[in-house]
Order: structure tokens, then C-alpha cells, then sequence
């Protein structure tokens, strides 16, 4: 028998998407022969409701111009009241929308990447699981006492679940899902990697990742390029327009790698030595499964502020608001013997999970089997 699965995600933010890719991408390689796939965003249907479509493309416009107000209203809604009316109008408003997708693609199981959709309800009886994608004090409106599973990333969002309800047995500590790949590679060579990325083989690396709502990459590479700390460094502009024109006008004075948008982020964060990024949930797991310390510069008022106190804790990295923050701990890492450096790399391969997305497709799998013993035995 082959499962039909419908992986459901929000394109606010990169994250929620490519946690859903992960899934998908890991049951495809351990499952393949007895599963298929498909990734949705429900708010993408013409019959979708506007109000919650305009939320969707306002997100990234809301966190760059205003971040106070998304604090305050972030901070405002994380109330179990509160909570409770979101699931009863988000339930009310998406029930016609996804009614529609399930009865067209007939799943035997939905798995959601985004809170929007825990609490929506519609007439199936094919379960529906949650994987929350940031790592710690995440907001409550992704725990939903109907899911039949949830997948939190640490042990603490684990405990939080049952602080508000969820029953034990439904909820499961798995990390955030990273694409397979990032576990094949941990057993690559780095040099190798570098090689084959055009980088030098021998130098200390810096991996520099900004997008549309972090454009301070070009300054903290430039700052990087002129420190004497004899660094390479590879800039990413995640596909900002105006983050790669300045990177491109920019003249360095030492080995500086530059890119706008990039595929291949796995293989980069294997071949570097630290990472200075913004406090996403997915970046900051991605660097934790390659074994990457980081620099976090910028966080999102709400749940980025809990995935930088995630990894300041655990010993994985450092928070160093702005370029000079971020320089300065570059300074104390890369200086004397890189002891600091490489404490930072082990605590980053302690806490990482590569392979979050095969346990999340294995349990899955589980649960699938599992309905129709029962199915069959009754």
C-alpha cells in the first residue's frame, strides 16, 4: 500500500517551507517505495480567505519595518484565552479552504509546518501531526489538543506541550527536520568540501547568511575582510537584491566568496567554521546539525528571542547584536590557539539533530502502520 501524505506550510518566512521540504525529502529516501508526497500552501487557492492571505505576504514587511509592533502583538496573543479564540477563528475561517484540499487530495495522513493550520478542522478521518520549527518558549498557538501527534525540538517545548494539555503520548522530542543531507555530510571531509566549492582548503572560514529581513551581511563581511584575523569569508545574500548588489560593488582586500541566492547551504555550513546569522529557527538548526558554532546578530522580537537563548545556554554560540558584536566575538574565537572555537563546535555537535526529519518520517510511518493493525483487527 502507498500512503498519500499532504505536508502542509506557510510561505511567511523561509523556514516553515523548508522543515516541510525536510520531511518530505526524508520520507521519499527511507520510505520511498511506500509513500507519496505533496508540499501545499492552502493560502496559494484563489478561494482562500484574503484576511489570512494578507497576514501571509505582510509577514516579512511587518518584522523589517515595525518589529515592535510584531513584539507586542506576539507577546499579546500568547495567552491561553487568547489562544483559544486564534484556534476558533482560524478554525472558523480556513474549515471551507481546507475542506476543499483534503476532500480533492484524499491523504491518509496531513502533517503541518505552520500554526495556522493546528486548529483548523475538517471532515477527515485521516490524522494530523505538527512539527514546530523554532527551538524553545515557542508561542502557544502551535500546541492543539487535537493533534494526534506533535513534534517539538527540545525537551523543553516537550514540557511546555503537557503544561498545556497535550497528552504524553502524542507528543514526541524529535529537533527541528534539516534536509537528509546535512546528515550525509557530516561525514565528509571539510577541506574536501572547500575544494570542491572553490574556497581555500587551509584558512578558517566565516559563513555570512543574510536575507530580505537581515541586510547587514555586506557590513559584517566587509568589517570580517579588513579585521587581520586572516579569515575567508562567503557571504550570502539569501537572494536580496540589495544585499548582493552591495556585496558585488564592494572591493575586498582578502578571499571573500559572494553569492545571492545559493542551493547548496548544507554543503557551505560543512565547509566552514562558524556561521553569523540571524536567529531563525531553521538556520539556527541547520547550523547545529552541520556542528557550526554561531554568531547571532539579529533576532526576531518573539520566538527568535527563544532560539537565541537556546544556543547561548547550551554553549553553541554567542549572541553579538549588530556588526561590531558580531565582529568582536569573531576577534575572541579566531584569536591565540581557537580554543574558544572549537569548545563552541563541540557543544554545536552535542545539541544538533541531522536527523530530525528521518525520525519525524520514521514515527510517521509508525503511526500509519500502526492504524491499519488496528483497522484490520477490528
Amino acid at each position: 500500500m502507498v500512503y498519500e501524505i499532504l505536508i502542509l506550510t506557510l510561505d511567511a518566512g523561509f523556514g516553515h517551507r523548508r522543515a516541510a521540504q525536510a520531511v518530505e525529502a526524508a520520507l521519499q529516501s527511507a520510505h520511498g517505495d511506500r509513500v507519496s508526497t505533496q508540499i501545499s500552501n492552502p493560502l496559494e487557492d484563489p478561494d482562500a480567505p484574503e484576511l489570512i492571505r494578507m497576514i501571509e505576504s505582510g509577514y516579512d514587511g511587518m518584522v523589517v519595518q515595525d518589529p515592535t509592533l510584531y513584539q507586542i502583538a506576539y507577546t499579546a496573543t500568547d495567552a491561553p484565552i487568547v489562544v483559544q479564540l486564534m484556534h476558533g477563528a482560524t478554525s472558523s475561517i480556513l474549515n471551507r479552504t481546507l475542506t476543499n484540499w483534503v476532500r480533492r487530495m484524499q491523504p491518509d495522513l496531513i502533517l503541518t509546518t505552520h500554526p495556522v493550520y493546528t486548529a483548523a478542522k475538517v471532515n477527515r478521518q485521516a490524522p494530523v501531526d505538527v512539527v514546530i520549527t523554532d527551538l524553545t518558549g515557542v508561542h502557544s498557538i502551535w500546541f492543539h489538543e487535537d493533534a494526534d501527534l506533535t513534534f517539538t525540538p527540545t525537551e523543553a517545548v516537550y514540557q511546555q506541550a503537557l503544561e498545556l494539555g497535550l497528552r504524553k503520548e502524542r507528543v514526541y522530542v524529535s529537533g527541528i527536520p534539516v534536509h537528509p543531507k546535512f546528515a550525509a555530510l557530516k561525514a565528509r571531509d571539510r577541506a574536501e568540501i572547500r575544494r570542491e566549492l572553490g574556497w581555500e582548503r587551509d584558512m578558517t572560514t566565516a559563513l555570512v547568511v543574510g536575507s530580505s529581513r537581515s541586510r547587514q551581511t555586506a557590513n559584517i563581511a566587509r568589517m570580517l575582510d579588513r579585521s587581520g584575523l586572516g579569515l575567508q569569508v562567503a557571504a550570502v545574500a539569501g537572494g536580496d537584491p540589495l544585499i548582493t548588489a552591495d556585496l558585488q560593488q564592494t572591493e575586498w582586500t582578502g578571499v571573500v566568496h559572494t553569492y545571492g541566492m545559493v542551493d547548496n547551504m548544507a554543503e557551505m555550513m560543512r565547509a566552514a567554521d562558524f556561521i553569523i546569522c540571524k536567529a531563525g529557527g531553521l538556520i539556527v538548526s541547520e547550523s547545529l546539525a552541520s556542528g557550526l558554532p554561531l554568531i547571532l546578530y539579529e533576532a526576531l522580537p518573539g520566538q527568535e528571542v527563544g532560539n537565541v537563548r537556546y544556543v547561548v545556554e547550551n554553549g553553541a554560540g554567542t549572541w553579538s547584536p549588530g556588526a561590531l558584536g558580531a565582529l568582536t566575538t569573531a576577534y575572541t574565537w579566531c584569536s591565540d590557539d581557537q580554543s574558544e572555537l572549537r569548545r563552541r563546535r563541540e557543544a554545536a555537535e552535542r545539541i544538533g539533530h541531522p536527523r530530525a526529519a528521518f525520525d519525524i518520517a520514521d514515527r510517521v510511518m509508525q503511526q500509519l502502520n500502526d492504524s491499519d493493525e488496528r483497522h484490520n483487527t477490528a
